[in-house]
């Protein structure tokens, strides 16, 4: 059973630009609704009913302050990168595996995540029902989409290259493994690896300086590109028919508020009718 949960909710904004006041993860996922559940609040909700015993939300300093709702039994709010400098994700995973390092000393297994990703419950039971390792979670289909993150590997399912926009050159020989979902499972056994790693790559000012090529604006999939390279870190591809997206752009969040969420409340009615 997975112990902890960290999701990640510390990012700018940058690319929402003006339409939201409040960070993406707070946007209602069905405006119509006065109940409706957030994008935060969907996911918390989902990974304490898989058991998960505790929820960590990586928040920044300037915008803790909309994130207070949800520190509740269970739920714990960590601030990273309180500085005022620009960071990258991988700060904010670092703030999230220290935290739960502080209640689990020797290590727990645990998920990372993004906070701005929307996805149906069946999903996620495929998640949790594979955490028997530290994998990373990809779904067998690509759209061309410029933003998504696409896994590479050997044909045994060795993964060996994650990123964005590679090309035919960059991954020639190497098999497509599919589109990362934002979702990581961390074995208990490479919790204090995984951390140190990060560590290393991004610094801890001022006790130790950052020694990764992009230093403080690392995104976390540079620390998968390392474990993958470290064979600490197998990849779990799911079936490509199971529904979910990310939040990047307006016309992201319009996207799953007229057709995504409907349909994912549709599947997940039928899934599980007394839920």
């Amino acid at each position: 059973m997975t112990r902890a949960v960290v999701i990640l909710a510390a990012g700018a904004n940058r690319r929402m630009g003006d339409f939201t006041p409040v960070p993406k993860a707070l946007l209602p996922l069905d405006p119509e609704e006065k109940e409706s559940p957030t994008f935060l609040g969907r996911a918390v909700e989902l990974f304490r009913a898989t058991g998960a015993d505790r929820v960590l939300v990586v928040v920044n300093a300037s915008t803790a302050r909309h994130f207070a709702a949800y520190a509740e039994e269970g739920v714990e709010l960590v601030v990273a990168g309180d500085d005022g400098a620009p960071t990258g994700s991988s700060v904010s995973m670092l703030a999230g595996l220290d935290a739960v390092l502080r209640h689990h000393p020797d290590g727990a297994d645990t998920l990372v995540t993004d906070a701005d990703v929307v996805y149906e419950r069946a999903l996620l039971e495929q998640v949790v029902a594979r955490c028997d390792a530290s994998r990373l979670f990809t779904v067998d289909r690509v759209t061309g989409d410029g933003e998504e993150v696409r896994v590479y590997g050997a044909p045994d399912g060795t993964p060996a290259l994650i990123g964005k926009g590679m090309g035919g050159e960059v991954s020639r020989g190497l098999e497509l493994l599919g589109e990362s979902l934002g979702i990581i499972h961390v074995a208990a056994a490479d919790l204090r690896a995984c951390a140190a790693l990060t560590r290393w790559m991004v610094g801890d000012p001022p006790a130790s300086p950052p020694y990764g090529y992009s230093r403080r604006l690392s995104e976390h999939e540079e620390v998968w590109q390392y474990l993958f390279g470290l064979r600490r870190l197998g990849v779990a591809r799911l079936p490509g028919d199971l529904l979910f997206s990310e939040c990047d752009f307006p016309e992201d969040y319009r996207q799953v508020v007229e057709v995504l969420y409907p349909a994912i409340r549709q599947r997940d009615t039928v899934a599980s009718p007394a839920g």
